[in-house]
């Protein structure tokens, strides 16, 4: 039976914008940390939102992991 939630490319209902926008969150939580600054309290809710929504489509930390690590290069470039 298909899904009813409309497919807008949000996180919410779009599984591959769900595990971009969680490893690119990751990706800013550790750089920040690197640096001593960490998120603020705002920027982590939204991180949280992140991961939540990854983790809802059935995606797991490792996967998310994966993903950044494969974006990390195309980043640098």
């Amino acid at each position: 039976m298909p899904s009813s939630v409309i497919n807008d490319g949000t996180p919410t209902s779009d599984p591959a914008a769900a595990l971009h926008w969680a490893a690119v969150a990751l990706g800013l939580a550790e750089a920040r940390a690197q640096q001593g600054n960490p998120l603020t309290a705002e920027e982590h809710g939204h991180f949280t939102e992140y991961q939540a929504a990854a983790h809802n489509h059935g995606f797991t930390d490792k996967q998310i992991r994966c993903y950044l690590d494969a974006l990390r290069p195309a980043a640098t470039r």
